[in-house]
């Protein structure tokens, strides 16, 4: 199934997505902190798939950076984890970047497309609620 991961966060839904073997075509986020956990959490399905988890623990056990995680996988600069939020002045960019990764999957079209209701406790509202 391929799928188009919109207002990613940190990608709590993308995890269901990741166990059923789903390809994405993107994950669009804007917050670049939520951008970083999705490349890790990314690094981490692509080593899966490839039974090569040792990298990972690595990470896990600070032998290497995140940095090296994501440069080891490929996620460092992958178009798959795209941090921007999403515009009318970026859509036409967007869309490109969506085409063109989606060209990469072999695949024609996008199965299913979706998108992660705001965390109350990590969002911008939620956080200005709790005080």
């Amino acid at each position: 199934m391929v799928v188009l991961d919109l207002f990613s966060g940190a990608g709590g839904l993308s995890e269901g997505f990741f166990r059923a073997n789903s390809t994405f075509v993107a994950h669009i986020e804007s917050d670049k902190y939520a951008c970083e956990t999705l490349k890790t959490r990314t690094s981490y399905w692509k080593l899966k798939k490839n039974n090569n988890l040792n990298i990972y623990y690595d990470y896990l056990l600070k032998k290497i950076t995140k940095e090296q995680l994501w440069e080891l996988t490929n996620t460092s600069d992958s178009e798959e984890v795209i941090c921007k939020e999403i515009s009318e002045h970026n859509f036409d960019s967007l869309v490109s970047k969506i085409k063109n990764n989606l060209k990469k999957t072999l695949s024609k079209n996008i199965d299913v497309i979706i998108g992660g209701p705001p965390c109350q406790a990590y969002s911008i509202i939620g956080r200005a609620r709790m005080k």
